[in-house]
């Protein structure tokens, strides 16, 4: 087995479980297979290299610098709505090595709140999954500074709220410092490094390799035995097979929903099918407030969030608040960033893109994603909460925040979901996708309604109790 890139001297292989995609998702289904079950082989997927080796505020850059990052390795295969502002970040770890200010579940009520967003996973069950991925990723900040102390109780009419934090809190002193989590790069290199010191080995990742094609050799076309996969960079044109028992789409919800539909697989080409359906994201607005003539505010760096107000559709939305400095005079900033839900609609969808292919000839994802009358009304009530949070504070608006291009959050969602309803889901309750014996949907194309928070909690969560179930079925073939 190979740690990094391509295996030399064999363009073929076989493991248990094959996962495609190394963000948080796919990692969190690896950590569980392989921390807990022992027997499982297990391969992992990556269309980009290793950039970092931990989180990107880990390495001392401020949100500028994560900016400029992203600006510069980003990469936006697809077509329509979502390329407006949506991309990969094609990496060991995904976009998850520069996300995720704030971790915390996704509310209840996100599970059940919509009428055609009722989750086909119950809330209950995912309680202990969450207990272990906060347990796991969350980091040991709870304040930092006097002056978060201080925003935090002038926002009490709010209620504003610390990062969520692990068991050892205590008070940060740098804008960067309090990152509530360790990354999925830190976390899959943690387990490679166990793995070389095993007896046997048991855990493989393909760098730079891009997945074109779930495909069977069997006369049953519901069982998928491999993943056809392209040397992405370098020596362009070079071919591997990767064989699985189960396979794991875990690329985002765009790109596990566009490998269905070019592999043919499941209930891609039924006319009633979902797959594809119900894409969604978070609607950003972000603006900068200048809070320099407020001596409370320049005391130290500040990081809170603000939770939805309620229950109605109305309120579900959230703000964070970030401390950042101004680029020429260096004067205090709060970066101000609402997040508000889409609803989960039918219409809004990915395609694939007619006569349109990438450089690997694989056809390009073309995706429709328009706002509802619900979404409008939610997203001007999180524009009124983000004034008045302005005001409390005494700050004035040096940018006042305006709603970012779809795709900017790169919190995609939807696409292969699990839902209540049946006839509204493309996998089963275990993730199993209709219409398939041993694929497996791993990612937030799995969620039925995109919720309020960050998805990377959920996200794990969902992978722990995956990885638990794949578990079960290696064990009883």
């Amino acid at each position: 087995m190979s740690d990094f890139g391509w295996p030399s001297g064999s363009d073929s292989c076989r493991f248990d479980i094959v996962i495609i995609g190394t963000g948080p998702a796919g990692v969190a289904v690896a950590e569980r297979l392989y921390e807990r079950h022992s027997f499982a082989t297990i391969a992992m997927v990556e269309q980009g290299s290793l950039l970092l080796r931990q989180h990107f505020y880990d390495s001392h850059g401020s949100m500028r610098d994560r900016d400029r990052f992203l600006e510069l390795h980003r990469h936006c295969p697809w077509e329509g709505d979502l390329s407006r502002g949506g991309a990969l970040l094609p990496c060991l770890g995904g976009r998850g090595i520069v996300g995720g200010s704030q971790l915390h579940r996704f509310y209840d009520s996100d599970f059940s709140l919509w009428a055609n967003g009722l989750w086909g996973v119950r809330t209950a069950e995912l309680s202990p999954y969450f207990d272990e991925a906060e347990e796991r990723l969350l980091g040991g900040v709870r304040s930092a500074s006097s002056s978060q102390d201080y925003a935090h109780s002038a926002l009490a009419g709010f209620n504003a709220r610390h990062p969520p934090y692990g068991p050892a809190a205590v008070a940060a002193n740098g804008l960067n410092d309090g990152f509530p989590h360790r990354s999925s790069v830190q976390r899959i290199l943690a387990l490679l490094d166990r793995d070389r010191q095993a007896t046997s080995r048991r855990l493989a990742l393909f760098t730079n390799t891009v997945a074109v094609k779930l495909a069977t050799r069997q006369p049953r076309r519901e069982e998928i035995t491999h993943v056809q996969c392209v040397r992405a960079g370098g020596s362009s044109g070079k071919s591997m097979t990767i064989h699985g028992a189960a396979f794991v789409l875990a690329a985002s919800p765009v790109e596990s929903a566009r490998l269905v539909l070019v592999s043919g697989i499941g209930e891609a080409d039924s006319s009633s099918s979902v797959v594809g359906r119900y894409l969604a994201e978070h609607i950003y607005c972000r603006g900068l407030l200048d809070v320099s003539g407020n001596p409370e505010l320049n005391r130290g760096p500040i990081n809170l969030f603000i939770p939805p107000p309620g229950d109605d559709l109305d309120d579900r939305f959230q703000v964070e608040l970030r401390s950042t400095i101004h680029p020429d005079d260096s004067r205090a900033l709060l970066r101000l960033t609402g997040s508000a839900a889409m609803d989960p609609r039918r219409e809004n969808r990915l395609t694939l893109s007619p006569g349109r292919v990438d450089i690997y000839g694989v056809p390009r994802a073309m995706t429709v994603l328009t706002r509802s009358p619900d979404d409008e009304r939610r997203t001007l009530a999180m524009l009124n909460a983000m004034d008045r949070v302005a005001a409390f504070l005494g700050g004035r608006w040096l940018t006042p925040p305006e709603i970012l291009p779809c795709g900017a959050s790169y919190h995609e969602s939807g696409t292969l979901r699990i839902a209540g309803p049946e006839q509204e889901s493309a996998a089963a309750a275990d993730g199993l996708l209709f219409g398939t014996t041993n694929v497996f949907v791993g990612d937030g194309a799995a969620f039925a309604s995109i919720g309020v928070a960050n998805p990377i909690l959920t996200l794990t969560a969902m992978g722990y109790r995956l990885g638990d179930r794949l578990a079960e079925l290696i064990s009883s073939a």
